[in-house]
């Protein structure tokens, strides 16, 4: 049996991921930070799954986490890694405290960088490796290849995340292991609920009322967000397909996007922006 690695399960995209590819056939190994959850979820799914306490920006607990999965394997290779643990820090550039913009950081990109170069030599990145290469698929987001305001923290991130799945994927060639990026829009996830009312606390700010409008438009992008599952799916076509493209954007006005990404000039898309927050 296949065996799969998922930061950030408790909800969202990562639980859904887990229910999905366990009823694919596969065995998979689940990240949470709270026992609570590890004991929720182990309930829930029971065979085939195994929650794992750890913080992505914890280089002690990941340890650790790997010292469990190996002998999960018991000499058998990790088919595939899944980074998705992260969260969305909202507010004006210039507003948002360092602490907030070093947190953003630490957990959507350093994070990121801690438990794949830990779970590295189980994916095959290692002398003596014997079977097939292993999969890192990166849940990343359009923030990172599309910038928005007071989202900054978070665009900031994921494109930094693009850059690391780039480099590593063409490092990573020497074992053969491929990186994958999922660049999604709106997904159904506990996330929304988070961030939205998020900016409030800068209401008294030069920017107050471009703030009520993001909200607004936050709203309404909740509104239009995909279910979990087409990230699912999608995360079972990647690990299931020889040659998979190096990134998918995911996002239900796709060819909006595209042409907003891709196409228009970025003084004109400046101007969009603008006329739709004021």
């Amino acid at each position: 049996m296949k065996t799969i690695l998922i930061t950030g399960v408790s909800s969202g995209i990562g639980y859904d991921a887990v229910r999905f590819l366990i009823g694919k056939g596969y065995r998979v190994l689940g990240s949470v930070r709270k026992e609570s959850d590890k004991a929720r979820l182990e309930s829930e799914f029971q065979k085939n799954f195994t929650g794992l306490i750890f913080d992505v920006t914890s280089k002690e607990q990941i340890v650790a986490a790997f010292e469990q999965v190996k002998k999960i394997l018991d000499g058998a290779p990790l088919f595939a890694l899944v980074n998705n643990a992260g969260f969305s820090a909202g507010g004006p550039m210039n507003l948002l405290s360092d602490e907030s913009f070093r947190n953003q950081m630490e957990v959507n990109l350093f994070g990121v960088r801690n438990v794949t170069n830990v779970f590295l030599p189980l994916l095959g990145a290692c002398k003596g490796f014997s079977g097939s290469p292993g999969k890192i698929v990166i849940i990343s987001s359009l923030a990172g290849v599309f910038n928005t305001p007071f989202n900054g923290a978070y665009c900031v991130s994921k494109h930094a995340v693009e850059s690391l799945g780039e480099v590593y994927r063409r490092e990573l060639m020497l074992y053969e292991i491929d990186v994958i990026s999922i660049q999604s829009g709106p997904i159904e996830s506990e996330i929304w609920n988070k961030n939205i009312g998020g900016l409030n606390e800068y209401a008294e700010s030069d920017y107050a009322g471009m703030l009520k409008k993001a909200n607004e438009i936050m709203e309404n992008s909740q509104k239009e967000a995909l279910p979990a599952e087409v990230i699912s799916k999608l995360i079972y076509k990647i690990l299931n397909t020889k040659k998979p493209k190096c990134s998918y954007i995911v996002n239900k006005k796709l060819w909006q996007t595209l042409i907003l990404v891709k196409w228009l000039p970025a003084r004109f898309v400046d101007r969009l922006i603008w006329k739709a927050l004021r």
